[in-house]
């Protein structure tokens, strides 16, 4: 059954639209109410036509009642699938939006230790599912679990006799049906994969096959591939039917026999040809919904591993800050005293009794090895991970004892794929915890990283957006923008990582950008390029 604990949480999420939900509740009941006044409204109609019993204004109303009726219905279906629509739509936007707040809070370690940037990314895209669950949810315990009870009231007032059969007959159906539609999903298509295999495969060794004659044998072995799969998807077409038939002959029999009981109640005067359709009519109406409301053990279950995994992200420990210490005025020293860590990254080994002092202003590089360590050592200073043993100083203070945003603050660490935001360029600039910064700075940085060069010659200058179709940005003009915002932050410590990719220093412009920024600035070059090591006062090789 469904989980209350799910239940409660999936109402957590809707709360917030209480008014929105209230509404598609009254959608739901007026569908159930509609729909179970129906077959009212159907006995005397087929009284008046059959025996002329009643007179033209019964025959008028009745059929004006159910005309109102099926319109009312449709006007509520519509109403209820635009609300359920969206809440569906503004739950799917909260969870996403939690989710993605989370994923930056976690600790950089979280999701190589737990191998889960998949899981991540799958459950982005599964929130819809949670959010289906829903309105469906919604649909079974308002809108079916009304319709049969109110069904059940029409019968029983139309003949109480009657009553408790067709609700069992209508139940037996529904699980006939359901039974029917569960063996049908059971056998799954048989994919063209199955002789993919068998393809890929000549087609890799197909050197081997030229030379050593094997072409017949081959295409022997692909005809039986295919002959195998012909065999299998025709055992799968008859399995399905078979069960389709067999469910069809049982329903068939019991609507014969149900057929046949009415109309002995007919021939004895015990009811109307009215009463009867209109029981008929409730008992098929019934079928559905008994379907839906037995169908709910599986139907929103696999829907709730999604919330499942959601709740196991959220309870996930953010990224910790015990420090207390915050810095005015950081010269940029920076000081490793006997350092043992590791990376989060397998491929990364650790650190071994690294001993090191860089000076304020010291530019330093770290030729990229084939074993990688420069990366350990440049996520120990942005505290992204924490040593085993030994301590790092920044300005004579053990980092660990500083403020995470405020150490972070005196950061800028700078790669040359970083993506852009779909914004202006003025926003791109300032980024971050810099978005509030003056025009006039955004200004003067742009100018000295010659971001104005090519902005000038763009219809809004600055306000130029990143994504505007018209307009093609180069690699070294998006390098420019990405400079600049480093610059803006005026940070104590710059870290170039060039670990992944490399910027264009063959061109003047992004090379004197750079120049500009590691000016007079504690600088770690991570890399192996020539352009960037001659920018370096020292080279450290960490092995």
């Amino acid at each position: 059954m469904i989980e209350i604990q799910m239940l409660r949480r999936l109402m957590i999420w809707v709360v917030p639209y209480w008014t929105m939900l209230a509404f598609a509740i009254i959608s739901l009941i007026t569908i159930a109410v509609t729909t179970s006044l129906l077959p009212l409204f159907i006995k005397p109609l087929l009284d008046n036509i059959l025996t002329s019993q009643h007179g033209l204004e019964e025959f008028q109303f009745a059929l004006l009642a159910i005309l109102g009726l099926l319109i009312t219905r449709s006007l509520a279906s519509f109403s209820c699938s635009y609300a359920t629509s969206w809440i569906s739509g503004k739950v799917g936007i909260d969870l996403r939006r939690t989710l993605f707040d989370k994923l930056l809070a976690l600790p950089l370690s979280y999701p190589k230790e737990t191998n889960s940037d998949k899981l991540n990314i799958n459950l982005f895209s599964e929130i819809e599912h949670a959010t289906d669950s829903i309105a469906q949810i919604l649909i079974i315990f308002v809108k079916e679990i009304l319709t049969i009870t109110g069904l059940l009231i029409v019968m029983i007032l139309l003949n109480w006799e009657f009553s408790f059969m067709g609700f069992l007959i209508a139940v037996v159906i529904g699980l006939i049906m359901q039974f029917v539609s569960q063996a049908s999903n059971s056998y799954q298509k048989v994919p063209s994969l199955l002789i993919t295999p068998t393809f890929l495969t000549s087609c890799k060794h197909i050197k081997s096959i030229k030379l050593d004659g094997s072409q017949s044998q081959e295409s022997q072995h692909f005809c039986n591939s295919i002959d195998h799969q012909r065999n299998l998807a025709l055992k799968q077409v008859v399995a399905k039917t078979f069960s389709k038939t067999i469910a069809f002959i049982m329903i068939a029999t019991i609507l014969t026999v149900f057929f046949f009981l009415f109309k002995q109640q007919i021939s004895l005067g015990m009811m109307t040809v009215g009463d009867a359709s209109a029981l008929i009519t409730a008992v098929l109406m019934l079928v559905l919904p008994v379907r839906r409301v037995l169908n709910i053990q599986t139907s929103p279950q696999n829907k709730f591993q999604v919330i499942h995994n959601v709740d196991a992200l959220l309870a996930q420990q953010n990224e910790t800050d015990s420090g207390k210490v915050e810095i005015a005025n950081a010269r940029g020293q920076i000081r490793f005293e006997e350092i043992n860590a590791g990376n989060y990254s397998q491929t990364c080994p650790p650190l071994f009794n690294l001993t090191l002092t860089i000076q304020p202003g010291e530019i330093i590089a770290l030729p990229g090895s084939s074993q990688g360590q420069e990366r350990t050592l440049i996520d120990l200073i942005a505290r992204f991970i924490h040593p085993a043993s030994g301590r790092i100083l920044f300005n004579d203070i053990d980092i660990a004892t500083i403020k995470l945003a405020d150490l972070r603050a005196k950061i800028s660490w700078i790669t040359p794929d970083t993506r852009l935001l779909n914004d202006t360029i003025a926003a791109n600039i300032a980024y971050g915890t810099m978005r509030c910064a003056t025009e006039a700075s955004i200004m003067k940085v742009a100018r000295t990283c010659h971001v104005t060069t090519f902005a000038r010659e763009m219809p809004h200058g600055l306000q130029t957006r990143i994504d505007n179709q018209d307009i093609k940005f180069t690699e070294n003009q998006r390098q420019r923008i990405l400079i600049a915002r480093a610059l803006l932050k005026n940070p104590a410590i710059v870290i170039i990582d060039e670990t992944t990719s490399v910027f264009d220093t063959d061109c003047r412009l992004v090379n004197n950008a750079l120049d500009a920024l590691i000016q007079n600035r504690t600088t770690l070059i991570a890399s192996s390029q020539p352009n960037m090591l001659g920018k370096a006062h020292r080279i450290i090789k960490l092995t």
